[in-house]
């Protein structure tokens, strides 16, 4: 047999006892959890709002076919007489103004 599997045979280890290592290591990957996805939500992010503003410059008192709406910060709005017609697969991102 291996070293590695005759170290093992005279460890005692306890499996089901909390020392101070576990309790550390709980913490650590606790806070990891929440520090990686708050990271990932701000890349997330940043992605997607250079796309929107690459894809349609935020006007305001848009005519038709102009770019309206949507979940972003300062989203354009329509001029008198228009509406906001969202898309059917993602109103998330907006839609474009029409004729009322």
């Amino acid at each position: 047999m291996g070293g590695g599997l005759l170290y093992c045979r005279y460890m005692k280890i306890e499996w089901n006892r909390v020392t101070w290592y576990s309790k550390l290591a709980a913490v650590v990957v606790f806070i990891a959890t929440f520090y990686i996805a708050f990271n990932l939500g701000v890349f997330y992010e940043q992605i997607h709002a250079t796309n929107a503003v690459n894809e349609a410059p935020i006007t305001a008192g848009g005519t038709a076919g102009a770019h309206c709406g949507g979940f972003i910060r300062n989203a354009p709005t329509c001029a008198a007489g228009y509406h906001c017609q969202l898309r059917v697969n993602n109103p998330d991102t907006g839609g474009t103004c029409v004729k009322n």
